[in-house]
């Protein structure tokens, strides 16, 4: 479960990282222009990054429900973004390689990232209240049954 935290963790910087480039020139203009100088530091790199934390992150998260160590909501939800991010990035390199193509293709291997990382996020935001509410719980209130007296020592 950890390893997957840190690789969903990862992948959803990567992909915060892409959105971030890409989502004000959708608002603005309607473009978003193939190059300049952030393309290569805001998209390229996350891409190499995050794709390969993705893919760790489905064999890990499939081998945890597979195995049922956890099945909770935000393990499946992180375990199935993960696969999808994999499989739509695959999906695409299926089509980039395969066909008769220019290589524009793999212009939307970013995308792979944004759609998948959607219900990685979602499961990371569930596993941090669950752990919030948790400890606010246990820090500050009384247990629930009080100490026993201390017992008279004998002499």
């Amino acid at each position: 479960m950890k390893m997957l935290r840190a690789t969903s963790i990862i992948s959803v910087l990567c992909t915060l990282s892409i959105l971030i480039y890409v989502v004000p020139p959708l608002l603005s203009p309607g473009v978003v222009e193939v190059g300049g100088r952030g393309l290569e530091l805001l998209v390229v790199l996350p891409t190499l990054v995050g794709l390969p934390c993705s893919l760790a992150g489905a064999v890990v998260g499939t081998a945890c429900i597979l195995q049922r160590r956890t099945r909770g909501p935000a393990t499946v939800l992180m375990a199935l973004g993960q696969v999808a991010t994999v499989a739509l990035a695959a999906a695409i390199l299926v089509w980039a390689f395969g066909f008769a193509s220019t290589g524009w293709e793999l212009v939307a291997l970013p995308a792979a990232l944004m759609v998948g990382q959607l219900m990685v996020a979602a499961g990371l935001v569930v596993t941090f209240t669950q752990r919030s509410a948790s400890s606010r719980r246990t820090i500050g209130n009384p247990p629930a049954y009080p100490a026993a007296p201390p017992t008279p020592e004998c002499r």
